[in-house]
C-alpha cells in the first residue's frame, strides 16, 4: 500500500472511532455548540470587554494580532480547500452520525480548526494567563468537527498546524517589532542584580 492509501485508511479508521465508537449523549449536546460560530462570536463579545476593563489599552495589540491571525488563517484555509478539493466524509460515508447537516464546501483543511488554532497560537505566544483555556477550546472545536462528520481527523490536523503556525509567526513578529510595553508578559523585565562591591569583606 502506498503512503497516500495508508493515510486515507488510517484517517477513515480514526474518523469512525470518533464519529461512531465514541458517540455519547453528552457529546451529542456539547459538540454542536463548540462548532457553532454564533456561540464563538457571543463568547468573543463577552470576553473582549472584560479584557479591556481589566487590562486597559495594553490588551489591544494582542487582540489586533490575534484577529489578523484568524483572518489570514481563514483566507489561507479557503484557498487550500479549493486547491486540494477533498470531499467531506458526510458526503461519502453512509453510516455517519450526523447532527448538524453536511455543507457542500471542501474538507481539507478544516476552517474551524485553522481559525481556532491561529487564535490559540497567537494567545500562547503572547504568554497570556488564559492561554491554556484557549488551547483547550481549540482542541475541543477541532474534535467537534470530526464528531459531527464534517471532517476527517486529517483535515483538522492540517488545519491546526496551518492556523497554529500563522498565529505563532504573527505574534512572534509583533513581539519582536513593537515596543515591549505592548506585550508585557511576553517581554518579562530583566532581573536586576546588585552591583558588585569594590571592597569585598575580608575575614
Amino acid at each position: 500500500m502506498d503512503v497516500s492509501g495508508a493515510f486515507h485508511t488510517a484517517d477513515r479508521w480514526a474518523f469512525h472511532l470518533v464519529n461512531r465508537t465514541l458517540q455519547n449523549p453528552a457529546f451529542d449536546f456539547l459538540m454542536p455548540i463548540l462548532s457553532d460560530k454564533r456561540a464563538g462570536l457571543l463568547l468573543v463579545a463577552v470576553i473582549v470587554p472584560i479584557l479591556f476593563a481589566r487590562c486597559g489599552r495594553q490588551v489591544w495589540p494582542r487582540i489586533a494580532v490575534a484577529v489578523l491571525a484568524v483572518a489570514l488563517s481563514d483566507l489561507g484555509a479557503t484557498l487550500l480547500k479549493d486547491l486540494l478539493q477533498r470531499t467531506r466524509p458526510c458526503h461519502l460515508i453512509a453510516d455517519v452520525h450526523l447532527l448538524t447537516g453536511c455543507t457542500g464546501s471542501f474538507a481539507m483543511p478544516s476552517g474551524h480548526a485553522s481559525n481556532m488554532f491561529a487564535l490559540a497560537g497567537a494567545v500562547w505566544t503572547a504568554r497570556t494567563r488564559w492561554r491554556w483555556a484557549v488551547a483547550a477550546l481549540a482542541v475541543g472545536v477541532a474534535y467537534s468537527r470530526v464528531y459531527l462528520a464534517a471532517h476527517y481527523p486529517g483535515d483538522v490536523i492540517v488545519g491546526a498546524v496551518w492556523g497554529g503556525a500563522i498565529g505563532w509567526a504573527l505574534m512572534r513578529g509583533a513581539i519582536s517589532l513593537l515596543p515591549p510595553r505592548c506585550f508585557p508578559r511576553a517581554n518579562p523585565a530583566p532581573i536586576e542584580r546588585p552591583p558588585a562591591s569594590d571592597h569585598p569583606n575580608v575575614p
